[in-house]
């Protein structure tokens, strides 16, 4: 198996961006040389574990004063979420919901 290959450990709960869309998920691991690596996967909606994270992202999320990792210092006017992002998401949370109640 390559590095690239080798399977990764969660390393925190899922953190909901000051965005109030995009979640984070750090990961991390060590390749069969014995290097530990880890980083961060950007999880957007249309992934198809952004339904099942997005409850845990909501009870914590990133704070706007966060400057460890520079991931949103082009926005600095504070968090807005684009009206057709929000209706897309209430479109698939309601979709996720209807689809719960069906089983």
């Amino acid at each position: 198996m390559s590095e690239h290959s080798e399977p990764y450990e969660v390393l925190a709960f899922p953190m909901l961006d000051a965005d109030g869309v995009t979640i984070w998920q750090k990961y991390g691991g060590r390749t069969v040389e014995g290097y530990y690596y880890d980083g961060w996967h950007k999880i957007e909606p249309g992934d198809p574990r952004y339904d099942e994270l997005l409850p845990q992202a909501r009870e914590n999320p990133q704070d706007d004063d966060d400057d460890e990792d520079d991931l949103d210092d082009l926005d600095d006017d504070g968090p807005t979420v684009h009206p057709e992002t929000l209706a897309m998401l209430m479109d698939m949370q309601r979709r996720t919901t209807e689809r719960g109640e069906q089983h």
